[in-house]
């Protein structure tokens, strides 16, 4: 941890920040808490390269820390055969694609607008909240994957927040297994999880760690709905503070705040 954020900052030093801004930034990605030394966050430096270093600094501590511990022991195969980071690196890649593909027309190049969602994209799933645009303004679509990337997180075992992506990945392996079952109520389907078969007891813990997240989720939407605000900057505050995204949508988007709430809120 403490050797990736060193590399982090000397980049940014590269990129042009001075050694406080590069310190904060790279704490900031490290930690996927987001807090920028300035108002409009990454996006003040307006550069390619500082986007780029600091959105795949975001990504990097956003996998599994154990996968890093596999590499320093040389164990290439197992982190080849991690379920839970391709899963991760494939909803980044499916995500960037789309989102760029459907705000392409607010930036007209092909370049600016990967960059830009490839940046949004890392900086949501890892829960981290640093932005270079206000995404607050891109159409529905782009939006509605944010949001989505807020809830499944990053990895297990990383500072990322979220739902995590093997939860994720452990419940849709559970629900084709009862829908095959409820089509074949003789099978003993087996479902494994990074090659090892999964116990009842641990797929009752994800269970009930979903139960309980939305239980609170719903129940603190509730709360905060007495504020009379809208319902998405309502949903996105609660989906954000749940999820240590940070920024949500609309009143508290990227270049907004949560100062408008009450003090109940």
């Amino acid at each position: 941890y403490f050797v990736m954020t060193l590399v982090m900052i000397g980049l940014l030093l590269l990129g042009g920040m001075d050694l406080f801004d590069a310190s904060v930034h790279a704490f900031g990605a490290a930690g996927t808490g987001g807090f920028s030394s300035r108002n409009a966050s990454v996006g003040a430096y307006n550069s390619a390269y500082i986007d780029v270093v600091t959105g795949i600094g975001m990504l990097a501590f956003g996998i599994n820390f154990n996968l890093y511990y596999f590499l320093l022991m040389r164990r290439f195969r197992d982190v080849a055969k991690s379920e839970e980071l391709w899963a991760y690196l494939g909803i980044v890649a499916f995500s960037t694609v789309t989102v760029a593909a459907n705000i392409r027309h607010l930036y007209g190049a092909v370049g600016t607008s990967l960059r830009h969602a490839f940046f949004q994209v890392s900086s949501i799933i890892t829960t981290t909240g640093y932005a270079t645009v206000d995404f607050n303004t891109w159409p529905t679509f782009s939006k509605a994957i944010l949001v989505a990337l807020m809830f499944i997180g990053g990895c297990a075992g990383s500072t990322a927040g979220g739902i995590k992506v093997a939860r994720v990945v452990i419940l849709q392996k559970v629900s084709v297994s009862e829908m095959r079952r409820m089509l074949h109520p003789n099978a003993v389907p087996a479902i494994q999880f990074e090659g090892k078969p999964l116990n009842e007891r641990s797929i009752r813990g994800v269970h009930l760690f979903l139960a309980v997240y939305l239980m609170v989720f719903v129940a603190s939407c509730l709360l905060v709905s007495l504020e009379q605000l809208d319902l998405v900057t309502t949903f996105t505050a609660v989906a954000a503070c749940i999820n240590n995204v940070g920024p949500g949508l609309e009143i508290v988007g990227p270049m907004g705040n949560f100062s408008s709430f009450s003090p109940w809120s």
